[in-house]
């Protein structure tokens, strides 16, 4: 057969909107994401810094406990 004549019928197995695992899913009772995203931009020494400051806490967790 013509591969140009040929049709796809089935729509199985393609990108759908809202499928799949919501972000940030680890298992089946998971609901995604608890927390927002954002990005915050400084410069290199302030990086440095706020490292320094820190310890051994995440950056995300440092910057909420200072709110």
């Amino acid at each position: 057969m013509d591969s140009q004549k040929m049709k796809k019928t089935t729509t199985h197995g393609g990108p759908r909107k809202g499928s799949g695992r919501p972000k940030g899913a680890k298992s089946k009772n998971a609901k995604g994401r608890t927390a927002v995203t954002r990005s915050v931009s400084m410069q290199p020494e302030s990086w440095d810094k706020l490292d320094r400051q820190r310890g051994d806490q995440s950056r995300g967790k440092y910057i909420e406990s200072k709110l």
